[in-house]
């Protein structure tokens, strides 16, 4: 396989936790971020024939990471409630074998976040990366200002904010908050160095999994961003509060990778 392959993972979906930031269709950024034309903010209607799972509950995950059949390594993440409206979810990664080579495949990101009526709120990202653990993402949200300001690697950012806008960890946190409340998003807007992208998400099919926890019914939702030839699908489970219990994505017709559940401890 050609190096500049486990590059491209390590760098761009072990470092963004990409399964729904889908982060390999990311644009190199120079210099500040143009403030993007406002779009109505994203809408959820009722989940179609899946209960609702009831409050959103702290969890602990962790997750194999296949690349073309490749053991590249385990992710995992970590929801903790701060206090009745501030949440924190943080992500780690532990690239192996040649992943190893590539210290952007150590990454640790962290979202705090608040969940209440206006759904989630991002509040502040931070992303380090290597052995060193050098901060290459420092972003701020501005709710009362709706401006969204910080620094992404040595990129200024600030631009406008919108109702529904998403970092890479509090998206994976609006998608589970939503389907647990018996709600199906119709798209997440998602924030990133290249300005904000919209996201449309439909439900795709049904599949039981066969886990480190047993048999599990799963329900299998579809991202997919608009002129984009990549797609993500989530195996969600209702019986876990739809945290994802895997997740692939597709260029084309190819899956490109797949996250596989190792463990999981719900509070």
């Amino acid at each position: 396989m050609p190096m500049k392959q486990p590059q491209a993972i390590c760098t761009f979906l072990l470092l963004t936790s990409g399964p729904l930031a889908l982060a390999l269709e990311a644009a190199p950024a120079t210099g500040a971020v143009a403030t993007p034309v406002p779009t109505p903010a994203p809408t959820a209607t009722a989940a179609a024939s899946e209960p609702a799972s009831g409050e959103l509950r702290p969890f602990e995950t962790r997750y194999a990471f296949l690349w073309h059949d490749m053991n590249a390594g385990s992710a995992s993440f970590a929801l903790q409630r701060l206090s009745a409206q501030e949440w924190s979810y943080t992500s780690s990664t532990e690239p192996r074998g040649l992943f190893k080579l590539f210290s952007a495949a150590t990454a640790n990101l962290q979202s705090r976040m608040s969940i209440g009526p206006e759904g989630v709120r991002p509040l502040h990202f931070t992303a380090r990366q290597g052995s060193s653990g050098s901060q290459t993402a420092d972003i701020s949200f501005d709710w009362e200002k709706l401006r969204v300001s910080g620094r992404i690697e040595d990129a200024s950012v600030d631009i406008a904010l919108r109702a529904g806008v998403q970092d890479d960890l509090s998206v994976q946190v609006a998608l589970i908050q939503a389907l647990a409340a018996g709600k199906m998003p119709q798209g997440i807007a998602l924030f990133d160095k290249s300005g904000i992208r919209e996201y449309e998400y439909t439900r795709v099919g049904e599949e039981k999994l066969h886990t480190p926890l047993g048999e599990i019914a799963t329900v299998i939702y579809r991202s997919h961003r608009a002129n984009s030839s990549r797609s993500t699908r989530f195996w969600c489970a209702p019986s876990y509060g739809y945290i994802p219990l895997r997740a692939e994505q597709q260029h084309d017709q190819d899956v490109e990778w797949v996250m596989e559940l190792r463990s999981l401890r719900r509070d």
